[in-house]
């Protein structure tokens, strides 16, 4: 028994205990209620019929509906507490497991499927919070009419009650194995759910992909093969749940057997009445009701146990811990510094950033270039604190980043990155989320800046279209237009483009970059890019290579040095140059 797993799980209960109690005691009156018909029974056998009682003929099927009646308006109040207690619970309990997900290192998202934290939040906390209430309310309600009928059974004949009681013992064993493997079960049934979400979120927001190169019967055979081992795993599960019924049937039955054999004929001797017999067995048979429900109980609380041990996981990781100073970032005013700054990621053992020596006057451009994995994108992270330096530090205006407040350091910062990420909303929200409290003159402003405004008003909902998930309503160049206009919006003195123009054809890209060159007046910026025709009016060029800073310079002063930026350069140009001299003689020959 995992008592502290069960002392968690019950304390989620704790608030609602003023409810829950009301719930018990009204369960505790159905479950004494669901016992009367055994002594009615008797009374009528032994009194009413024997005695030609006409009076208690009439009073006693009274009695008997105005108790069902109390029971059946007790039971409707009570379900409606315990399904609200449980709801509200499956809320709470969400609500915090989201919340503790955001506040866990970046490390935590490399590591787990979107698809498996989904089926975390939705069906995990649902096992678990509905099971408890639920199963609280029928364990005590069935536990009060079992304590009732074994009373009434030993207050008639306690010899009887002991020899129907004694194949009981012998299932307890069984149950308890069935309930270890339920559990062992609900865990791969969680496991393999997640899975299938995991699939299909993958397989529906690639869509362009899968039916681009032809994917739909491999991503059909993936969803097929996980969607299988599911049902095989819910089909052992149906299997062992079930057979808990018919086992105490059976056990039940021959139980009864016996007391209809040995009782029967204590009945034609003349030592026991007609009512005590009937009454007895009748209590006998609904003894078996409760008894067997109270064992699926068992059963299915195992469930619940998965689901639980499941969520505490996730509640039981340390949160990140960042270290935040006391000061608040107002402005930016002199530089930003790195200072011998090295990183390398929790999950991996070589140094992304090696010996990072870096400053960036206010007001300034400064273009970051380099291969694919060089280490560009990591060194604009840390100044966001989605990480925090291994060695070294940075700083800005003379302070140390980790003595500003967090929110107040990333308040003076935008993002623009080269994945463009929209909400499934309108247009106007996805701007407006830049700065929720932003005017609409200054959305509109900040539309117009990125050249986002005039496709807009081609469509006909015009800021109140909906994007789509993810944009996929919108073309690459909107999508990142919109971007662009939403950190615009932020107006925020440090500015961070990641490839901001990686997505936009030629026409875009040059609408986009006047936007730009206007927004990053006056601003520090960070321009990561590939495509080395964006960065040339930058203040200093850094190439980066296996996470060291190999060269620094003006775009003129790198070309002149022939070292890795001119070799770039070349490699870019000159494919571009063959493409053109292709282009030339193509449209040469169509003419001749």
């Amino acid at each position: 028994m995992n008592f502290p797993l069960y002392k968690r799980m019950f304390g989620f209960v704790r608030p609602f205990l003023p409810k829950l109690t009301l719930a018990i005691f009204f369960s505790v009156i159905v479950g004494a209620i669901a016992t009367s018909p055994v002594p009615l029974i008797q009374t009528v056998f032994d009194d009413i019929f024997q005695e030609k009682d006409y009076f208690l003929l009439k009073i006693v099927p009274l009695g008997l509906a105005g108790l069902y009646l109390v029971k059946a308006a007790l039971s409707y109040v009570q379900n409606l507490i315990i399904f609200g207690i449980s709801w509200e619970l499956i809320v709470s309990v969400r609500d915090k497991l989201f919340t503790h997900i955001h506040h866990l290192p970046f490390g935590f998202f490399e590591k787990n499927q979107v698809g498996q934290l989904i089926s975390r939040i939705i069906n995990d906390v649902s096992i678990m919070q509905s099971t408890i209430t639920r199963l609280l309310k029928e364990f005590i309600q069935n536990g009060i009419m079992m304590i009732g009928l074994l009373g009434w059974l030993f207050y008639m004949k306690w010899d009887w009650a002991l020899m129907s009681l004694v194949i009981f013992p012998l299932v307890v064993l069984p149950i308890s194995n069935i309930a270890r493997k339920l559990k062992r079960l609900s865990h791969q049934g969680q496991e393999l759910l997640g899975d299938l979400n995991s699939t299909i979120l993958e397989s529906f927001s690639g869509v362009k992909i899968v039916r681009a190169f032809g994917l739909e019967p491999q991503e059909i055979k993936k969803f097929g093969k996980t969607n299988d081992a599911y049902l095989q795993v819910m089909k052992k599960n149906v299997k062992y749940i079930e057979i808990t019924s018919p086992l105490l049937e059976f056990l039940g039955i021959a139980s009864a057997s016996v007391i209809l054999w040995y009782g029967g004929s204590e009945v034609l001797e003349g030592r026991v009445t007609q009512g005590t017999f009937i009454a007895f067995l009748v209590a006998l048979f609904m003894l078996y009701g409760p008894v067997r429900l109270l064992f699926r109980i068992f059963a299915n609380f195992q469930v619940s146990l998965a689901g639980a041990e499941r969520v505490f996981a996730i509640l039981d990781m340390k949160e990140e811990k960042v270290r935040e100073g006391d000061l608040v970032l107002n402005g930016f005013h002199d530089s930003i510094e790195y200072r011998n700054v090295s990183f390398k990621y929790p999950t991996r053992s070589t140094l992304v950033l090696d010996r990072i020596d870096l400053k960036v006057p206010k007001s300034h451009a400064i273009a970051i270039v380099g291969m694919s994995g060089a280490g560009k994108t990591t060194l604009a992270d840390l100044l966001f604190r989605f990480f925090d330096v291994t060695q070294g530090e940075i700083l800005i205006d003379g302070k140390n980043i980790q003595e500003y407040r967090l929110a107040s350091l990333r308040n003076n910062l935008a993002l623009v990155t080269q994945d463009t990420f929209l909400f499934n909303d309108t247009i106007w929200n996805n701007i407006l989320f830049g700065r929720p409290e932003a005017t609409e003159e200054e959305v509109i402003r900040a539309a117009k800046a990125a050249h986002v405004h005039d496709f807009v008003q081609k469509l006909d909902d015009k800021y109140g279209t909906v994007v789509g998930e993810r944009g996929l309503k919108l073309s690459g160049g909107q999508r990142q237009r919109l971007a662009i206009a939403r950190a615009i919006l932020r107006d925020a003195p440090i500015l961070v483009l990641d490839e901001a123009t990686s997505s936009l054809d030629s026409e875009s890209e040059k609408l986009v970059q006047e936007a730009l060159h206007n927004l990053m007046e006056n601003r520090t910026t960070f321009v990561i890019a590939h495509r080395l025709s964006t960065v040339k009016h930058a203040h200093k060029i850094i190439v980066m290579d296996h996470g060291r800073i190999v060269e620094t310079g003006t775009h003129d002063d790198l070309l002149e040095h022939s070292g890795l930026y001119r070799k770039y350069y070349d490699m870019q140009f000159r494919d571009k140059n063959v493409d053109g001299d292709s282009m030339t003689q193509t449209e040469s020959h169509e003419v001749q």
